[in-house]
């Protein structure tokens, strides 16, 4: 995973660079935004079966509900609607 991270930041880091008409002196802001980025992008996926998506599709909780297992939602606040 370190690898794939790594080559991905990379390149996204050098088409940062590139996209702000390569000025010298920014590479540590652009591998800075490109990490931050990468950060995001593996915060924001679901589980690889996507039983995240499955749950809320069928008006159940959201993904944060899902951390323990429960599913519980017998708290109006935590749903959605």
């Amino acid at each position: 995973m370190a690898d794939e991270r790594f080559e991905w930041i990379s390149k996204r880091a050098y088409s940062i660079w590139e996209a702000a008409g390569r000025p010298s002196g920014t590479s540590e802001l652009h591998w800075e935004q490109a990490a931050k980025e990468w950060d995001m992008k593996e915060r924001t996926k679901a589980s690889a079966d996507g039983r995240e998506v499955l749950v809320m599709r069928r008006g159940g909780t959201r993904p944060d509900d899902l951390q323990d297992g429960s599913g519980d939602t017998s708290d109006d606040s935590r749903r959605f609607g």
